[in-house]
């Protein structure tokens, strides 16, 4: 990180590559928004959009029976930005490369978690590291409607 997010204190969280793990995102949002000023419309777009990534990480970027990890990290450069970090070691991957959907009148089950990213945060960058992925997801309080 760099400038004023480096000084600023980091909270993290630890999963393993299970689905099971998943279910440990909402509580630690839900604790986050407690202690920080996120408003619940905005820790409702975190939560849909970290489930999404890191459900993707799990199931897509990890070989069914390997074991590995995933970092969330959260840190809150300004009043009113609110920034994760997704780190795996999975295989590289990197889905700001994957083609928008045209989502069109049909609605369909899965495949949405990427569009997901793009529609509720405010700053996507990806980041292939020599053990895996950086994902950096940030939400602005100002920018997600009411």
């Amino acid at each position: 990180m760099k400038g004023r997010e480096a000084d600023r204190p980091e909270e993290r969280l630890f999963l393993r590559s299970k689905l099971s793990d998943v279910a440990q995102l909402p509580v630690w949002i839900e604790s986050l928004a407690s202690r920080h000023p996120i408003p619940e419309n905005v820790a409702f777009a975190i939560n849909l959009c970290l489930e999404e990534a890191v459900s993707n990480i799990i199931l897509h970027g990890f070989a069914a029976d390997s074991e590995g990890s995933v970092e969330v990290r959260f840190t809150m450069p300004r009043h009113d930005l609110f920034v994760f970090l997704v780190e795996d070691d999975a295989r590289h991957f990197n889905p700001l490369n994957v083609p928008t959907a045209n989502l069109g009148s049909r609605v369909r089950v899965g495949g949405q978690g990427i569009h997901f990213l793009r529609q509720f945060a405010d700053e996507l960058k990806y980041e292939m590291t020599p053990t895996g992925n950086r994902l950096r997801i940030a939400f602005s309080a100002e920018n997600i409607a009411q």
